[in-house]
């Protein structure tokens, strides 16, 4: 096999053979289905994406992109579930997962192409595995490419399955990729990917990273431009509003920026920076962009009433920047948003202040534990005095907002004693109100939390076990979900939280109380969302209703308390918090 400087030949041992077996998927030389492509004839791409819901941010990006240089393109999505579902989240039952049946009927679409992309995360890949194998059988001549986070985080699984791989940013990796089949050349020279051929892995290097004035001439994400939707037992339908309306409610989710500066070993962000540590950088087209793809998402669905940045680290967005963004916002845009992904050593006072003039309504905010040597072990360089900090400076403006989440990561078998007390007092001192994101620990497969935790001889369920769900019905885990709810009496918090023990531990059960006090929880995080009209996290068509009578509108504008930024001071307060982060 011809090969680049770029890449590396890795030699299958007898058990990864490609050979075809009863259990292993059919043998395949890619040479003989792609490098000799008929330009004259027309390639059929299928991609689809196999996640809970619409959400799909990585995914859409990537769609549009491929269908910009290839429009031959079909794009589909697959929800396996939906993670927003009242019922499922009630019960408790995750995302969901779709039969044997339905894989058929997604392999047979998939199967129609030449060539196959599919997206996934993790969670996703026994489901994953099945379309492949099912692909296979109906078609062994499609050459199946697989993209999206597992394929980054853990190659050395999704290349057993898939014919190639894409290990970093795939937009211009794929186009390499194309214009290398198309013009009958070794594609497996293609950067950014390793291929699975009879004599070994091609392992190639990664291209250099997107610079912002690259990440300025994408398309627009793909929002409702012809993909298409399976629906279990239905078959796939073309895209319709109500499909969102029923996995996004009236929220319109994106990304603006791209890297994280911390590298926290449970995230596969550390995967990434390993890959390429510029990855620490942020790195982000202008706010004129995006603001043009919130609006052309808008003129679709006139009844968006919240954008959710999904982006690691906006808040280390510098001022400027942030401010540029707000101006366009406030004369363009003009409602609501949100941002999830904000480290508490960016949050300052000015930041917060001029985007919520523009019209923040939600921050979520990692903090993952209370106890400092837990923090440690994560690697995580957010010291407790600057948590402290930043919960403050939220609070400072909870009229104006809806009660932030911050992340809490449960059920670490490293904690001791002290570290599981450690996260109740942190949360029982905070102040008023929050609410919390509460994670269960999953291991994503080939990080280095995994390998730490291996190290240690120790058993965490995978990240294909639900994390938000699947709770020990400990002490502890019961006054996780109490605290965000009522701030008990001091001496009552004293006594419990001196009965609580690690999860590992032997100790009583509490079924009971935790399903009452995790309904308790949820129900109190609607209503904190009902009381500002939101509806990101309340699917379905009942906020549509009330957007469509006008309730929405007359209550934001009547009832809910704007932050005004004091013209005096256009560039915000400088106050401590701002000389705490850059």
């Amino acid at each position: 096999m011809d090969n680049n400087n770029s890449g590396e030949i890795v030699t299958l041992s007898s058990t990864d053979s490609v050979e075809s077996d009863s259990t292993q998927h059919q043998a395949f030389t890619p040479q003989t289905v792609l490098r000799s492509w008929d330009p004259s004839c027309t390639m059929q791409i299928r991609m689809a994406c196999i996640e809970d819901g619409l959400d799909n941010i990585g995914f859409r990006k990537m769609a549009a992109f491929v269908k910009s240089i290839h429009p031959e393109t079909a794009i589909a999505y697959v929800p396996t579930g939906n993670l927003r579902s009242l019922v499922r989240t009630l019960t408790g039952k995750g995302g969901g997962d779709i039969s044997d049946k339905d894989i058929r009927v997604v392999a047979e679409f998939l199967a129609e192409g030449d060539l196959v992309g599919l997206s996934s995360m993790t969670q996703y890949t026994p489901t994953v595995y099945k379309i492949i194998e099912e692909i296979r059988t109906i078609n062994p001549r499609a050459f199946i490419v697989w993209g999206g986070i597992h394929p980054i985080i853990y190659p050395e699984d999704a290349i057993e399955h898939a014919d190639a791989v894409c290990t970093g940013e795939g937009e211009f990796a794929f186009e390499s990729f194309l214009g290398l089949i198309k013009n009958n050349q070794n594609y497996c020279t293609a950067p950014g990917f390793w291929f699975r051929t009879d004599t070994g892995v091609i392992k190639n290097t990664n291209l250099p990273l997107m610079s912002k004035e690259e990440m300025d001439l994408l398309p627009p994400l793909m929002y409702q431009d012809g993909e298409l939707i399976y629906h279990c037992d239905k078959g796939f339908t073309s895209l319709h509003t109500d499909d969102f309306l029923e996995f996004t409610g009236l929220s319109y989710n994106t990304v603006w920026s791209i890297g994280c500066p911390l590298k926290c070993t449970f995230c596969g962000n550390s995967k990434f920076i390993e890959y390429d540590n510029a990855y620490r950088n942020l790195r982000h087209s202008s706010p004129r962009t995006v603001i043009d793809e919130i609006k052309r998402a808008v003129s679709k669905h006139p009844h968006i009433s919240t954008v959710a940045f999904h982006d690691d680290s906006f808040l280390a967005l510098p001022y400027e920047v942030l401010q540029e963004f707000c101006e366009l916002w406030k004369e363009e845009v003009r409602i609501p948003f949100a941002v999830f992904g904000v480290i508490p050593n960016y949050v300052r006072d000015d930041k917060i202040a001029v985007l919520l003039d523009a019209g923040l309504n939600r921050v979520r905010m990692g903090i993952q534990s209370g106890s400092q040597d837990m923090l440690d072990f994560y690697q995580r360089p957010t010291p407790l005095p600057r948590i402290h900090e930043a919960t403050k400076i939220l609070n400072k403006y909870h009229k104006y907002m809806i009660p932030p989440a911050y992340d809490i990561i449960l059920e670490n078998p490293v904690e001791t004693p002290e570290d599981t007390r450690a996260t109740l007092d942190l949360l029982y001192e905070m102040p008023r109100p929050f609410t919390l994101n509460i994670y269960a620990l999953r291991i994503i497969p080939n990080t280095q939390l995994a390998k730490d935790i291996e190290a240690k001889g120790l058993d965490v369920p995978s990240i294909e076990t639900s994390y938000h769900s699947a709770y020990q019905p400990t002490l502890g885990n019961v006054l996780v979900f109490v605290l965000p709810v009522w701030r008990m009496p001091q001496r009552i918090f004293r006594v419990l939280r001196n009965k609580v023990w690690p999860t590992l531990s032997e100790q009583p059960h509490y079924s009971l109380s935790l399903a009452i006090c995790r309904t308790a929880y949820l129900f109190r995080r609607a209503f904190d969302h009902l009381r500002f009209m939101d509806f990101s996290v309340l699917p379905g068509k009942a906020g549509y209703l009330l957007w469509k009578i006008g309730v929405l509108h007359f209550w934001h504008r009547f009832f809910l308390k704007r932050y005004r930024l004091p013209k005096k001071n256009l560039k915000g307060e400088t106050n401590a918090a701002s000389s705490l982060a850059s």
